[in-house]
């Protein structure tokens, strides 16, 4: 399913969703006080720099300076667009894709 998506329903996903049980599918974390902490997806390192915020529904890098939201994560994790991102997150917390709109047709009924 390719296409925007309304605004309404990217805030239902983002809503739905939990950023460190969802990134916690891909990489280890422990709690580090109101936070979460772990080795970063996305450089290679020893000592835990990647750290998750689950009030603020972000993470960061502090090696790498990688961050952002849900969203993010799985775009950069995933090498995957907004929409695919979306999409997977949607379905990963089960909140039903809208419906599309059927295309415009341009010649006669059949």
């Amino acid at each position: 399913m390719a296409g925007r998506y309304p605004q309404e329903f990217i805030e239902s996903v983002r809503g739905a969703a939990d950023i460190v049980q969802f990134i916690s599918d891909y990489v280890p974390l422990k709690p580090a006080g109101a936070r979460f902490k772990g080795l970063c997806p996305f450089h290679q390192e020893k000592t835990p720099s990647f750290s998750v915020d689950p009030k603020l529904q972000l993470y960061h890098c502090f090696g790498c300076a990688t961050g952002g939201d849900l969203f993010s994560f799985v775009m950069n994790y995933e090498s995957v667009g907004f929409t695919d991102a979306l999409e997977i997150v949607a379905k990963r917390f089960g909140v039903k894709l809208p419906e599309r709109d059927a295309p415009a047709r341009t010649g006669p009924d059949p």
